[in-house]
């Protein structure tokens, strides 16, 4: 009897079916498993990501104060993931500080000068917060250990440290200038390049797109030899412009770091700094005295003119109102400033009020919008000392309106900052050292010539650009 039902018990089918029910559920389980645990463990690696960039960027702002940027690095790591959430995803000891070597792409610590911050965010193990899973624990995985990395730079572009002439704006380029020692020429809205212009190999010619916004009429890459071997394509605005009006008030207080070094900062009493002298439009500029900080109070629809052949040495001038600089002049270790917002009739051949200059005209290309030049310079005037960009001995000018030069100048370490357009006359014997950052247009008229020496501006003023380069 026992027998027969063993022998039914073997013959009988019944169930069978649960079996593969049982295989086939496994497998199901394990494919939503791997749908589910591995997109949240990517959605996880999304997000440690971008805290890694957000943290590794806020951090390389408040460098070279290493123990501050790894605080900053922390805290913005826990905003962006709270560790109530998450747990605790970026460690001091995962905030490196040190150099980024751009041409080998090598991160390295122990920098006297750190320009980077690398970061490791994490959810592991180690940090006690690893990404859990849940269809994937049928096959014994209880959870993920997530890694990202994020490496941020501080830098300042190369066209802004040398020769270089950055437009938000259009740069238009006339006819017959040369471009010598790897000048960089950049136009955020296009270049416009002419006839018969010369690029020297390594000079840069640059727009945000180089096949639309450069433009040669009627193509005639002939007439401009080295342009095509020139253009490049890259975005890059020039910050400067936004700190215009910042800077000449700081001047005017002397914060250290906008007052040049041959300004004497020295103690007159013994308790206290000099003063910066206050001056008025009558002022007669021959009594400049090296070393000393000279504020022009005037209306701002007023003009004060620099008389031709005037001698300026070691001196930083600042104005109210608009500024005409006469012909023959020659300036060397010079700040020229204007905060006036307006000029109603330009400046005569002389520096003197009221002549026909190119106060009130505009280039048209749109720009800032800036409609009139608050500087402006008559013929044959020469700006720094022809050293051949040794340090010392340049020029810097600032204005929150537009610059207009005349013809037949000498350049030699030269820093403009306008937050509108930059005029440069035609005919210039010689540009040794030019840094010009311009919120709108800078037009190059014809017959100069730009980069003849190594180097650039000195006493160069700028603020820093930061990028995410791993």
């Amino acid at each position: 009897m026992l027998r027969m039902r063993m022998n039914d018990f073997a013959r009988d089918e019944l169930g069978a079916g649960t079996i593969m029910g049982l295989l086939w559920f496994m497998l199901l389980v394990g494919i939503t498993g791997m749908a589910v645990d591995i997109t949240n463990g990517f959605r996880e690696q999304t997000m440690l990501q971008a805290t890694a960039d957000a943290s590794a960027l806020a951090a390389v702002i408040d460098l070279p104060d290493e123990a501050v940027a790894v605080a900053t690095a922390v805290a913005y790591s826990a905003t962006n993931m709270a560790t109530d959430d998450y747990g605790t995803v970026l460690i001091e000891a995962d905030v490196d500080i040190g150099n980024w070597d751009a041409s080998t792409h090598i991160f390295s610590t122990g920098a006297l000068v750190p320009d980077a911050v690398r970061v490791r965010t994490r959810r592991s193990l180690e940090n006690e917060n690893p990404v859990p899973v849940n269809f994937l624990r049928i096959i014994g995985l209880m959870n993920w250990n997530v890694t990202t990395y994020a490496i941020a730079q501080r830098f300042i572009p190369e066209c802004l440290l040398n020769d270089g002439l950055v437009a938000r704006g259009i740069v238009d380029i006339v006819a017959r200038n040369g471009f010598f020692n790897r000048i960089c020429i950049h136009g955020q809205q296009g270049v416009i390049e002419r006839q018969h212009n010369t690029h020297e190999l390594g000079v840069t010619i640059s727009t945000p797109d180089m096949y639309n916004d450069i433009v040669v009429p009627a193509g005639d890459y002939e007439s401009n030899p080295g342009l095509p071997e020139a253009m490049r394509e890259m975005s890059l605005d020039p910050r400067m412009v936004n700190h215009v009006d910042e800077i000449m008030v700081d001047m005017l207080a002397m914060e250290n770091y906008v007052t040049p070094d041959y300004i004497d900062t020295s103690a007159t009493s013994g308790t206290s700094l000099p003063s910066v002298e206050v001056k008025d439009k009558n002022w007669d500029f021959s009594d400049a005295e090296a070393g000393h900080i000279y504020h022009i109070q005037c209306s701002p629809m007023q003009q004060v003119g620099i008389p031709q052949g005037t001698i300026l040495t070691g001196v930083v001038i600042i104005s109210d109102c608009v500024i005409g600089v006469g012909a023959n002049v020659f300036m060397s270790d010079v700040v020229l400033a204007s905060l006036s917002g307006g000029n109603p009739g330009g400046n005569d051949d002389n520096g003197n009020a009221g002549g026909n200059g190119r106060g009130g005209t505009t280039s048209g290309h749109g720009g800032a919008g800036v409609e009139f030049a608050n500087i402006t310079f008559a013929a044959n005037v020469q700006l720094g000392t022809p050293d051949n960009c040794t340090p010392g001995g340049g020029v810097q000018i600032f204005s929150n309106a537009s610059v207009h030069f005349s013809s037949s100048m000498l350049i030699n370490g030269l820093q403009i900052v306008v937050a509108g357009d930059v005029d440069l006359g035609a005919q210039a014997q010689g540009i040794n050292g030019i840094n010009v950052q311009a919120g709108g247009d800078i037009t190059l008229a014809s017959n100069n010539m730009f980069g003849i020496c190594s180097g650039g501006a000195p006493n160069l003023l700028t603020v820093n650009y930061y990028r995410l380069v791993f």
